[in-house]
């Protein structure tokens, strides 16, 4: 349970990895710095807040903070952060993928999109203590570790970064003994399309993402929906039974050194260039995606 314990609930611990190992080699008198910087800020706040719950002791740099009782939405919070000079930025990698992009770039091969799949389907090394009821933070629901919130958040970023908002979404899970969903699909319901996200904790399956157009297919392989490490157009194929089976996939994907490093270089791009529309378009995709998590949960 070391990664809940440093990075909360962010699941992609290394997006926190990448900069804390330079810290560590290069600027460990500023890492010190900065850790009792935030022991300063806890001590300011702790016991001064009667809706907002903060974390029991602080170890790191990071202050974790419990809005749920607070009556402040995402967007609130996000005013009131702006108005006092500070970004809000979610830690979600795929988005700022450089084969995201490419995806994006190519979706007009694909014609007239008819049906978008993914499927993040990861068996968790806790699962087996969870069968036998023996508590974890990864399928606790106070750490929001259910499938849902863990793992199908990278597709519901995937499509709704490539597509926008559905018209109707609904979600339909697995639920454990103590409330949890253990895995689930999303159905999400376009104008012309249907997108569903399959997201699983309790039993694993090949990571794959399928865009379906009626003039092509892009395919999302190798890694998971948030890694986007593989991606290959391939033409639309016609009846193929009995027929010697041929790959006519193309390539179209680059090599990503380190996926996680991409959304900090943005981050730190719209800090520095003071980049408020970078700034607005990650806000709103962040704030689009809560509001559905909201309705699904």
């Amino acid at each position: 349970e070391n990664r809940k314990l440093f990075g909360g609930v962010m699941r992609q611990a290394g997006v926190a990895a990448a900069p804390a190992i330079y810290a560590l080699e290069n600027n460990i008198e500023r890492l010190r710095e900065d850790i009792e910087n935030a022991s300063v800020i806890y001590d300011m706040l702790k016991g001064k807040m009667k809706k907002i719950g903060i974390q029991e002791e602080v170890q790191t740099n990071i202050i974790m903070l419990d809005l749920s009782k607070a009556g402040i939405y995402a967007e609130e919070f996000c005013e009131i952060a702006e108005k006092k000079g500070v970004y809000i930025f979610e830690a979600i990698t795929n988005v700022h993928l450089p084969n995201y992009k490419i995806i994006k770039e190519n979706m007009s091969n694909c014609g007239n999109i008819k049906m978008v799949q993914c499927n993040f389907s990861q068996y968790s090394s806790k699962y087996q203590k969870y069968k036998d009821h023996v508590q974890t933070n990864a399928f606790d629901t106070a750490f929001n570790g259910g499938a849902l919130m863990d793992i199908n958040v990278y597709n519901l970023h995937f499509v709704t970064g490539m597509f926008g908002k559905p018209n109707e979404v609904h979600y339909f899970k697995n639920v454990g003994y103590n409330g949890i969903d253990t895995s689930g699909i999303i159905i999400m319901q376009y104008p012309d399309f249907i997108a569903t996200c399959t997201g699983a904790k309790d039993c694993s399956s090949p990571y794959a993402v399928y865009v379906q157009g009626d003039q092509g297919t892009i395919i999302v392989s190798g890694a998971s929906s948030g890694v986007c490490k593989d991606v290959y157009f391939d033409a639309p194929k016609k009846d193929q039974i009995g027929k010697k089976a041929t790959d006519t996939k193309e390539k179209i994907s680059i090599e990503q050194p380190n996926h996680m490093l991409y959304e900090c270089q943005d981050f730190m791009d719209i800090i520095l260039n003071k980049d408020e529309e970078a700034y607005t378009m990650y806000k709103e995709q962040t704030q689009m995606v809560v509001e559905l998590l909201e309705k699904l949960s």
